[in-house]
């Protein structure tokens, strides 16, 4: 878990460290028009027909029946759709630019650099594709400290890129250009990395069955995909519809905070959906639903205490990283984190218990509970409170679909919340009170950057180890008083 968190963080902490250079060197607007862009990537990527978020599962399966010429043939396979689709996006792309900037409010002199945006997301879209299947080689097969170091390399490599090529004013074709070249580094690396778990032999492509059984899973998991976008970028769009782009990029900053944070927790996900995947390809679903419960009575309160404590300090930390005139995207980020708190919590382990056991259907019925909920909403907060209420929506959204999937798994497998310690609410409580008066004095302070972000960090992880050491206390007194 330990290598699969640095693997993950490597990105997310460089795209903190670059977002106020990106800021100050490009400018709110033009920084707005590649948050733009980076959404419209997501999607794309997203949008594969579920092929990305199908690999890692049916990777570790031929890992576990030691069959690596159905690795081989699944990586073949997978890299010809995304040439495909890379190739698609490429000439819509060249043909709807002129008409999709014209929809956006930009001022004029940007107009050419988001037409030549709009040319790269094919090339953007295929190397990004192509990363993640590599990704998910690695993940699969216990790579995780190999991944860490691939991670690692194509990050730096990238973070030199922009700061040698992108200077004041720097053209946006630039870093799309730079950005490509991260992914295509990370997918070399990572096939080469993996390629002892590959075995290419005649026929290259999978077979009718095996191809019929893919694609149905990934069916599934791309109409849960789709709710990503309709859950989460399609706020950038509503957003750039109906404000000024700069409030794109004010949204951007304060969902790239929250997102940073939910991922945290989310580290370790790789590792016990590939354990997961392999206890039920040996065990059975007996053997799953065991494998649940040990995880989730530590996941449970873990989380929820985690979410709590962020939630509270994340408005604090962003002005912090970004200065006080971008509080707005710190209220952004609260509003996201407290739904992002519930789904993780509430979600994570079922996710895994569900795609591993062969049924993302489950998962599939949840996200569209919850994108109803906010489609719902979307329009009639947006009106009330702006961009606040944009991402208000998606956070009731979120928490009501976490809910809808607690009682669909319970009715699977019989799969049970697992029960808080005694003292998890007084820890809690005490853990937001520690982070909120710890983040006070470093924002009066008056410092922003990524080394103040960093010393905002410290407080939320006082506060997270005061709340473990209560609950510790209460489980050793306990433990005392049955001796």
């Amino acid at each position: 878990m330990g290598y699969s968190a640095l693997a993950q963080v490597a990105p997310l902490l460089t795209n903190l460290a670059l977002t106020p250079y990106l800021i100050h060197h490009l400018g709110l607007d033009r920084f707005g028009v590649w948050s733009l862009i980076l959404v419209l990537l997501t999607t794309l990527t997203v949008l594969d027909g579920g092929v990305g978020a199908s690999l890692q599962r049916f990777f570790a399966c031929h890992g576990a029946r030691g069959d690596p010429e159905g690795t081989g043939r699944l990586v073949i396979g997978s890299m010809t759709v995304f040439v495909g689709l890379g190739a698609l996006i490429s000439g819509i792309g060249l043909a709807v630019a002129p008409t999709a900037v014209d929809l956006l409010d930009l001022p004029s002199h940007l107009r050419g650099e988001a037409e030549e945006l709009f040319l790269y997301l094919g090339p953007l879209v295929t190397a990004a594709m192509g990363s993640n299947a590599a990704t998910a080689l690695l993940q699969a097969h216990g790579r995780f400290r190999s991944l860490a170091g691939v991670s690692l390399g194509s990050c730096a490599a990238y973070g030199a890129a922009v700061v040698l090529l992108v200077g004041p004013g720097g053209s946006l074709g630039t870093l799309a250009a730079v950005s490509v070249g991260r992914y295509l580094l990370l997918l070399v690396c990572g096939l080469c990395v993996g390629a002892r778990h590959v075995r290419l032999r005649r026929p290259l492509l999978p077979d009718a069955d095996a191809r019929r059984e893919f694609f149905g899973y990934a069916l599934r998991m791309q109409l849960s995909g789709l709710t990503v976008f309709l859950n989460g970028q399609i706020d950038a769009f509503v957003i750039a519809a109906l404000l000024p782009v700069r409030y794109v990029g004010i949204y951007a900053a304060g969902y790239q905070a929250a997102t940073a944070l939910r991922s945290l927790p989310l580290y370790a996900f790789p590792p016990i959906f590939t354990r997961m995947t392999v206890v039920y390809a040996r065990r059975g679903l007996a053997g799953a639903v065991e494998e649940f419960h040990a995880v989730e009575a530590r996941w449970l309160p873990v989380v929820l205490t985690y979410g709590a404590v962020t939630t509270a300090t994340v408005a604090f930390a962003v002005q912090v990283w970004l200065g006080t005139d971008l509080a707005l995207s710190g209220v952004v980020a609260a509003v996201l984190m407290a739904g992002y708190a519930a789904q993780v919590a509430f979600t994570g382990i079922r996710t895994a218990f569900v795609r591993a056991t062969g049924r993302p259907g489950l998962e599939t019925r949840y996200c569209w509970f919850a994108t109803v909920v906010n489609l719902a909403l979307t329009v009639p907060l947006t009106l009330q409170f702006g961009v606040v209420g944009v991402v208000l929506a998606t956070a009731i959204g979120y928490t009501a679909g976490a809910v809808r999937f607690v009682f669909l798994c319970r009715r699977l497998a019989d799969l049970r919340e697992a029960r808080l310690p005694k003292r998890w609410a007084t820890a809690t409580a005490l853990g937001v009170i520690t982070g909120v008066v710890g983040e006070l004095p470093i924002l009066n302070a008056g410092w922003h950057g990524l080394l103040p972000l960093t010393l905002a960090g410290l407080p939320v992880l006082a506060a997270l180890a005061c709340a473990a050491m209560v609950v510790a206390g209460g489980q050793l007194r306990r433990l005392r008083i049955g001796v």
